[in-house]
């Protein structure tokens, strides 16, 4: 009886929730550099600009504050993306379906809204 513990002891340690934090934070970590290198950061800080700028006018260089903005324009896009994926996924309540559909549908709007005005400000 005291083998059967100890093995199950084992099979419980090595598949625990230390293994799941550590592989969902390499996750959010991979996914928060695919962000913020999408949105600029090695533009901004390859040829730094007036931080006095929010949105830099020229079309050669951007400000911390504008890849802040489209990182978050980005993320809101992907959180949209995913809303409306779960959507259609959504089996066990179909009343939020139209909900997750909605929500979805306003994030990517938003975001192309903010990424749109960044762009029309340049």
């Amino acid at each position: 009886m005291s083998v059967a513990r100890e093995r199950l002891g084992k099979g419980v340690e090595r598949s625990g929730i230390s293994t799941l934090i550590r592989n969902r934070s390499i996750e959010v970590v991979y996914i928060a550099g695919i962000i913020v290198m999408s949105a600029g950061i090695v533009s901004a800080l390859a040829s730094p600009v007036s931080q006095s700028y929010i949105i830099y006018p020229g079309r050669d260089a951007q400000s911390i504050p504008e890849t802040v903005i489209n990182a978050m324009a980005l993320t809101m896009g992907f959180g949209g993306l995913y809303f409306s994926y779960l959507s259609g996924r959504q089996t066990v309540k179909p009343r939020l379906v139209g909900f997750f559909l909605i929500l979805g549908l306003l994030l990517i709007a938003g975001a192309i809204y903010i990424e749109l005005y960044v762009y029309l400000q340049k």
